[in-house]
């Protein structure tokens, strides 16, 4: 007579798969493509070199992302939203008006190893932007939220007017300051980023 072993199912054995949370698995690539384009520019990001860079297959790139444009835009996009969130918790937690701002602008500058990631992340993709309707369109959005943060904070501190007027001229300062530390990261241009700002600020006083 045979008998008939009991099998614990597999959740019992510990055996069950890992969940897998799709958001986190996209942010992975995303950071992978970041790693790729920093080191090989724009031109140099690949499916394949991706895939390399997260330790994964282009099979698992395709299952996240229709393609190399998808996974660009996402890669833009999680660039803008990472410093658009820190932006906001600034302003939500420092209730000096002049402090804010300058806690804005100091935190949208290039100043450590991850803004200047961002920073070169956002230069590779102002150039390609060029001839391409949508990073044209996600770097349009990101600029109109970042010109509307600042009238914001500028509004605590000046007109309405002036506030829309004083924006621009942090974007451009902001730009300005932020692609000469991308090209150049020293403590020196870092300290000269931060004095530049500090000048403008001055100036509302």
């Amino acid at each position: 007579m045979l008998k008939c072993s009991h099998t614990q199912p597999p959740s019992q054995l510990g055996l069950m798969p890992k969940k897998i949370d799709p958001n986190e698995r996209r942010r992975e690539l995303v950071l992978a493509s970041w790693d790729v384009l920093c080191a090989d520019g724009l031109e140099g990001v690949s499916l394949r070199r991706v895939a390399d860079a997260a330790n994964c297959t282009t099979g698992r790139i395709a299952h996240y992302f229709e393609g190399r444009d998808q996974l660009l835009i996402a890669s833009l996009r999680m660039a803008n939203a990472q410093a658009a969130e820190r932006m906001q918790a600034i302003a939500e937690s420092e209730a000096d008006s002049l402090k804010r701002l300058r806690a804005i602008l100091m935190e949208s500058l290039p100043l450590d190893t991850r803004r200047l990631k961002e920073w070169q992340v956002w230069l590779s993709f102002w150039a390609a932007s060029i001839g391409h309707k949508d990073l044209a369109v996600e770097n349009q959005r990101r600029y109109a939220e970042w010109r509307a943060a600042l009238q914001s904070a500028l509004r605590a501190l000046t007109s309405e007017s002036d506030a829309t007027i004083l924006a621009d001229r942090l974007v451009t300062l902001i730009d300005g300051l932020g692609i000469g530390v991308t090209l150049d990261p020293s403590k020196e241009k870092r300290r000269r980023a931060e004095a530049e700002v500090d000048a403008f600020l001055n100036s509302l006083r």
